[in-house]
């Protein structure tokens, strides 16, 4: 066993398969003693989010690689209320109309959910949707419903904040409350 003693690399024991010779071998051709790649940029990341976004005309799914790896982190991020964050980056996704909830998360266009919201209220005189048991099939109406409205519960949140998304926007918080919907207040 040999001990690394080039400075400014964490002490580490080597094998007898990785000798120090061979480690001075390795470091004159470049290689990275690192497992995970180099980080892209926060820029960087945001300039391919947009240049997809043009491509497609909606945002990528998460599970999209790095892209999609990237896009998790920044709602998660965002979810936390981080502070840094909030002040420096979510403005500028905020801007190009960042979706914080993916649309898959409730399975449902703005179109369909409000339809059945109203419905829901017309049935009931109310739009305040019992709580969820857990025998409740997950693709039932009545789940997709309830995903839904909670959904809004959150961007409301965040619109009460200054931070619009592209999902709820100024005229749909409007048409909501004038159909007597009432947000809760966190």
């Amino acid at each position: 066993e040999h001990e690394d003693d080039r400075p400014g690399v964490r002490k580490r024991v080597l094998t007898k398969a990785l000798t120090s010779e061979r480690i001075r071998l390795l470091d004159s051709i470049g290689f990275v003693w690192s497992i995970a790649g180099p980080k892209a940029a926060w820029e960087d990341r945001f300039r391919e989010l947009m240049e997809y976004y043009d491509a497609n005309d909606r945002w990528p799914s998460q599970s999209m690689g790095k892209l999609g790896e990237w896009i998790h982190k920044q709602r998660m991020q965002y979810s936390k209320r981080d502070e840094k964050f909030m002040r420096e980056r979510a403005p500028k996704l905020d801007a190009v109309g960042f979706e914080w909830n993916p649309r898959g998360y409730t399975r449902m266009s703005w179109d369909e959910g409000f339809e059945m919201l109203m419905e829901f209220g017309r049935i009931n005189g109310h739009y305040e949707l019992p709580a969820l048991t857990p025998e409740v099939d997950r693709r039932s109406a009545e789940y997709r419903l309830h995903s839904w409205v909670e959904s809004l519960h959150r961007l409301y949140r965040s619109y009460k904040d200054g931070r619009q998304s592209g999902y709820l926007t100024d005229e749909r918080v409007l048409l909501l409350i004038k159909h007597g919907f009432e947000f809760r207040n966190y």
